[in-house]
């Protein structure tokens, strides 16, 4: 074991590991990368961050610099659960610390998994209200910042967080809260890095106040960079808050250790239909008028996916005779039985001729569940190939959607692969996975160049890649390229800020590289 090793398994309650078949394990995640970091520390508590943190700081000062990669549950898409140099697993940090049923909400550690926390809550009547694998801690929904299906009716992991926790590049704890302009100064006149982050922040933010307030005014929504730079002020420019910086930050910016979430009342009763589309003449006109009834969810797939897993015995044969080339809608209200059924007569009514609707009930319920079962067919149907995780999580505006899918044909015939598209209608975001083999030349360019096309392609319709989640190392190749030079600096500023040493995660967002990404994509399926 090399000396840091040992020294940090001397001086911490939680473990370090050197072991190959364990770094094996943090190799991967569900992006298309493998990286094998040269050491895992599980931390049992913030004090085994901190001491952790503060250590690799020192070595940074001394010119022996290591990249620290926080790890949650290994589910992020773009890579950035992923370092060569240490990876932090935050596994151990799974305490639910307090739950306020009269305020409604709950204290968490950032390693507790989604599944957990609602799985406790529930025995009070109470939810966090997110469409996510219940594997995901809740320090990566916020580090990742994924847009979920259940976004367009509850609006995100964003507006759950009241403040949290987080271990600074120096090894400093810090809690982020909305402040006032008084407030705000008293905390810039402290002689520490939490000190002279709140300066050296609101400073750049005051430089660049132009630029910042351009930014909010983009036509898309992206998640690329620091771009939650633009809500430091909140409330109208009446607070100051950290917070929203961390979103999408991917632990860069600090090692998130501890949350404070608003829930909501639980919901139990979900009523669901489907209905099918030809081609997307009169869909979106629908959708608008489901959208006004605030469903808990509305799918777009494209009905080939349902198609190819027929023959795998998946099919959930809703619309046997109407699958082809056209569209279906899943639509899913969480009101009472009652409310539900109102809304879905509704929107019966509103029906174009050519569609045709299934409503959930006793006869079929087997076959709307089968609907999640047939998407993991689809994504996973060939050994020898995948549906390469590339193009997850972009944002479509709905005005544009049309026209997009219809050029997304195009693509497909440019490429040689089908670009079925499959997400929320409620968020925009949606997914495309391309089949590829990753073991070949030939599979490698494919991702390269699709990246580049696809990215071009979504600019066309004022979408955008990061639109619902942000760019890791897999996206970032082409991200970074889309940033103007103030922005970069921008960016680049803020992590300076934050991570003066340059250890927490750097190869990830701004530090990403296309020959890193090329020379890391994995040659085997997961």
């Amino acid at each position: 074991m090399n000396k840091v090793a040992k020294y940090l398994n001397q001086h911490l309650v939680g473990n370090v590991f050197e072991k190959p078949e364990i770094l094996r394990r943090y190799s991967t995640d569900r992006s298309i990368l493998r990286i094998e970091p040269k050491m895992v520390v599980v931390p049992e508590n913030t004090n085994d961050v901190r001491r952790t943190v503060k250590l690799f700081s020192q070595l940074a000062a001394k010119k022996l610099r290591f990249s620290i990669t926080p790890w949650g549950a290994g589910l992020d898409k773009t890579g950035a659960d992923l370092g060569s140099g240490v990876v932090m697993d935050l596994s151990k940090l799974n305490h639910i610390q307090e739950i306020d049923e009269r305020s409604r909400l709950v204290r968490a550690q950032a390693g507790v998994t989604l599944g957990e926390l609602n799985t406790a809550l529930s025995l009070m009547g109470l939810t966090i209200p997110i469409k996510a694998d219940p594997k995901e801690t809740i320090g990566s929904l916020i580090s990742n910042f994924i847009s979920d299906d259940y976004g367009g009716k509850y609006n995100g992991i964003y507006y759950m967080v009241d403040c949290l926790e987080m271990v600074s590049a120096t090894g400093d704890v810090i809690q982020t809260g909305r402040m006032s302009a008084g407030g705000l100064e008293k905390k810039k006149e402290q002689t520490t890095f939490e000190g002279a982050v709140y300066r050296e922040i609101s400073e750049l933010i005051g430089k660049n106040f132009d630029h910042i307030n351009d930014l909010k005014l983009k036509p898309t929504v992206d998640s690329c960079g620091y771009q939650m730079i633009t809500q430091v002020y909140r409330d109208k420019g009446k607070t100051f808050d950290l917070l929203p910086l961390f979103f999408g930050a991917q632990g860069t910016l600090g090692i998130i250790t501890e949350v404070i979430l608003r829930c909501e009342v639980l919901e139990s009763d979900v009523s669901r239909f489907a209905v099918a589309f030809p081609t997307m003449n009169g869909l979106m006109d629908f959708t608008k008028e489901a959208m006004a009834l605030e469903p808990l969810e509305i799918n777009l797939y494209d009905a080939r996916i349902f198609e190819a897993t027929s023959e795998t015995g998946k099919n959930p044969e809703l619309f046997s005779e109407k699958f082809g080339n056209g569209y279906i809608l899943l639509i899913s209200f969480n009101d009472t039985a009652k409310k539900a059924e109102k809304k879905i007569s509704r929107l019966l009514k509103k029906m174009p001729e050519t569609s045709a609707a299934v409503v959930e009930g006793n006869e079929n319920s087997t076959d709307f569940g089968r609907i999640s079962g047939s998407l993991a067919s689809y994504l996973n149907d060939d050994l020898n190939s995948e549906r390469a995780v590339i193009a997850d999580d972009f944002y479509v505006p709905d005005e544009k959607l049309p026209e997009f899918l219809a050029s997304l044909r195009e693509m497909e015939e440019t490429f040689g692969a089908e670009l079925a598209v499959f997400g929320s209608f409620s968020t925009k975001n949606y997914n495309v996975r391309p089949e590829v083999n990753l073991s070949t030349v030939r599979g490698r360019q494919f991702v390269v160049s699709f990246l580049k096309d696809f990215a071009g392609l979504l600019s066309v319709y004022d979408g955008s890649i990061t639109g619902g989640s942000p760019e890791g190392r897999v996206k970032a190749v082409v991200t970074n390229d889309e940033l103007s030079d103030a922005e970069f600096e921008l960016y680049r500023r803020v992590k300076e800020i934050f991570d003066p040493q340059g250890i927490l995660n750097t190869e990830v967002k701004l530090g990403a590289e296309n020959r890193d990404l090329v020379r890391n994509i994995r040659n085997s399926a997961l």
